[in-house]
């Protein structure tokens, strides 16, 4: 008859609510966010270097373009003064290839264009090493509107696409808070509410964000026009790996990172789907200086 080892002891199935399987899973997706952020910072870094060099040949050629632009009025002027009339004629066929090209204005308007996409990218690093740079919990006075505004910037042409945006700020309050953390939450929300509103006309649906004080805190909503979430998944919208989403389109983590996230900071973070369709998630932070408030309950 076979003996047992003793070092090898009988198997132990950790069920959905075990606290040793909780911790085991929240290890797992804390490597798995950490390797994650180490590479969005590292291509962010990348990135960062060679936009510095765009913008700043960017300020110098447009230097140049606006001295080369008082050099060519002046020979205008000079030639007009020794030609008379027939000095317009000269500039004119001297300047064909000028004009058929779009004129100095189109080259004004390209300098302009090229610059914003320039400073649009630089946001975009600026935003993703903010939201990627790890943090040992360091909690400072942060503003709610900054944090959505920069969020609306990385997500700016998807947005564009789906939804129109309504921002409705009313809170004056400052909360404490781990900003790059906040940040992934908002950042998670807004995506949510975009991926939520599938029309292929942007006009048909809207994104509202809206802030305000309550008692002990700030509250900020989004919500979107989609088709709301089923009642019959609920109370599983916050389950780690849990997403109704496509293949490759979403992880299942990031409303249960989500709150976690607000957890730690004393908030919550809630839901609620209102006839006759769209989600609103609420999420309340307490103001800076306060102790923890006490969740509501989910509607």
């Amino acid at each position: 008859m076979p003996t047992k080892s003793p070092l090898r002891g009988p198997k132990m199935h950790l069920g959905e609510g075990h606290p040793e399987a909780e911790d085991l899973s929240a290890l797992v997706i804390a490597d798995r966010l950490a390797s994650l952020g180490t590479l969005v910072a590292g291509v962010a870094h990348e990135i960062n270097n060679p936009i510095a060099y765009v913008l700043g040949n960017l300020d110098d050629l447009q230097r140049l373009v606006n001295a080369m632009r008082e050099a060519i009025l002046t020979y205008r002027a000079r030639v007009a003064e020794q030609l008379g009339d027939a000095g317009a004629d000269v500039i004119a066929s001297a300047e064909t290839k000028v004009f058929q090209s779009g004129g100095l204005e189109l080259l004004d308007e390209l300098l302009g264009d090229t610059y914003d996409g320039a400073i649009r990218v630089r946001d975009l690093v600026r935003d993703l090493l903010e939201i990627s740079r790890r943090s040992d919990r360091s909690t400072a006075p942060v503003d709610i509107h900054e944090i959505l505004d920069s969020s609306f910037r990385l997500v700016t042409k998807q947005l564009a696409a789906r939804a129109i945006l309504e921002r409705d700020y009313l809170a004056t309050r400052s909360i404490e808070a781990d900003r790059p953390k906040l940040a992934q939450v908002v950042l998670n929300l807004v995506t949510n509410a975009i991926h939520a509103c599938q029309a292929p006309s942007p006009e048909q649906h809207r994104i509202c964000v809206r802030t305000r004080d309550v008692d002990d805190g700030i509250e900020l909503e989004i919500e979107d026009t989609g088709p709301g979430i089923p009642e019959a998944i609920h109370d599983k919208i916050f389950t780690p790996f849990f997403t109704t989403k496509e293949v490759g389109v979403g992880t299942g983590l990031g409303l249960y990172i989500s709150r976690r996230i607000v957890e730690e900071h004393g908030g919550s973070i809630s839901f609620r789907c209102d006839p006759p369709g769209g989600t609103i998630f609420t999420l309340r932070l307490p103001q800076s200086g306060q102790t923890s408030p006490h969740p509501p309950e989910e509607k």
